[in-house]
């Protein structure tokens, strides 16, 4: 039985995030450095919605959060942020590390633009401020309920419309790679990214 490899060694099948050479993992991946590597998720709950994965290291899918584990991750997220920011102008962006079904260590940067968070506070008039755990279960619920809907329309699996997903975000993947490209070459120049410098 054929298995594939890289430079680590043997691939997990069955983690989606140790694949990274995966040609659906490998075409939306906008950053990277020796620790972590960020993706568009597909499917998504917002424009930009990213998965900051962290880079296996020998045979082990890292799903514990040690030290060697987490190492280089202040970096990885402020970078990615300020990709992120740069790309789609959010009024911020939240993260999560709900590893439900997939438990290789990763977190979630969705996102937060200012007319979603408007609609659905007014949509719940209880809530003027704060609640923004609940922002993001309603904000997954209805990005589920859209996707059942294409893949009941369209015919596809699950899997034949995360691929669907991955094609059209690549237009994204390209323009947050150019980001992401430029702000690499700022930093390793010694510039500062001080505000109004990089914005």
């Amino acid at each position: 039985m054929f298995e594939p490899t890289t430079i680590w060694g043997k691939i997990s099948t069955v983690c989606p995030f140790c694949n990274m050479a995966d040609i659906w993992m490998d075409r939306r991946i906008f950053y990277r450095d020796k620790n972590w590597y960020a993706v568009l998720a597909a499917p998504f709950h917002t424009k930009g919605h990213t998965i900051l994965i962290a880079i296996r290291k020998g045979s082990q899918c890292p799903k514990e959060p040690s030290e060697e584990v987490l190492g280089g991750l202040s970096s990885a997220l402020a970078t990615t942020i300020k990709i992120i920011k740069k790309c789609y102008q959010p009024k911020d962006v939240l993260l999560s590390s709900v590893r439900g079904d997939i438990s290789h260590y990763h977190f979630h940067l969705i996102p937060l633009y200012e007319d979603q968070e408007k609609k659905w506070r007014k949509d719940r008039e209880q809530h003027e401020k704060g609640h923004l755990m609940q922002f993001l279960g309603d904000l997954e619920k209805e990005a589920n309920k859209r996707d059942g809907t294409e893949r009941k329309k369209e015919g596809w699996s699950e899997e034949e419309q995360r691929k669907q997903i991955i094609i059209s975000l690549d237009p994204q993947a390209e323009k947050l790679r150019t980001i992401a490209g430029v702000l690499c070459q700022l930093l390793s120049s010694g510039m500062s990214l001080k505000k109004g410098a990089w914005e």
